[in-house]
């Protein structure tokens, strides 16, 4: 198995912390959320880990240097993930966990994640379902619809920004993408559309739920300032 982990947007809810530095460069602890995203993957025995670079690639890559594999996507700003993810759809040839570059998450529910025996395995929060991460529509234990257009009163749960394919749907992945990216009107879509998308046509979207392990994801200054006041348990979440 491999881990991508996408770094390459602007992150301009952030500025004006992030107009020098990517958000998977800011201080949490004592290392950068990326440092933290690869020492767990590390912990659950990847180490096959790709960055997908594009806002300020260089800063990452210099600080990371020869750790992690790089692969840079030069329209970061003309798109959004969807087209990110697909720009390195050749390495989407097996299983795969794929990380957003702005999640902490503990170790513990991040193997969870890894080891499922489902296809698709998302991680998902049904206890605290708010406006700020991308909610989902869960169907007999099953994800039907993901994305930012499901009113909050309406989802089951929110999608906390990890995901784990097996070789067979990860192709399956790469195929819709492809067919969606054909038509201009999606490049501004995250690549979880596919999902949606791969769910109406008979693919299984299975999910496991944080429960109580703890997770943030550090979208706005507001996000980071609370993880700076430790609002959040980050000696369990950090493992320290």
């Amino acid at each position: 198995m491999k881990a991508i982990i996408l770094a390459a947007g602007k992150s301009t809810r952030l500025y004006p912390i992030t107009l020098e530095s990517p958000k998977c460069m800011l201080q949490v602890g004592d290392k950068k959320i990326i440092d933290h995203q690869i020492n767990w993957l590390r912990q659950c025995n990847i180490t096959d880990i790709v960055v997908v670079t594009g806002y300020l690639n260089h800063v990452i890559e210099s600080h990371l240097n020869e750790d992690v594999r790089f692969i840079n996507y030069s329209n970061y700003e003309n798109t959004n993930n969807l087209a990110t993810l697909y720009s390195v759809r050749d390495e989407l040839n097996d299983d795969v966990v794929i990380l957003f570059s702005d999640v902490l998450l503990s170790v513990k529910l991040l193997y969870r994640c890894i080891n499922s025996s489902d296809n698709i395995c998302l991680i998902v929060d049904t206890e605290n379902i708010t406006d700020k991460t991308m909610r989902v529509i869960i169907n007999d234990d099953l994800i039907t619809d993901i994305g930012g257009h499901i009113p909050v009163a309406q989802a089951d749960a929110n999608f906390i920004g990890v995901a784990k394919f097996s070789g067979d749907a990860v192709h399956d992945l790469v195929v819709k993408m492809g067919a969606l990216l054909r038509d201009d009107t999606y490049l501004h879509d995250y690549y979880t559309i596919a999902l949606r998308d791969l769910s109406a046509f008979g693919s299984e979207v299975s999910y496991i739920e944080v429960n109580q392990d703890p997770w943030v994801e550090i979208d706005t200054v507001e996000d980071y300032r609370l993880v700076e006041l430790d609002g959040i348990d980050l000696p369990n979440l950090l493992g320290i």
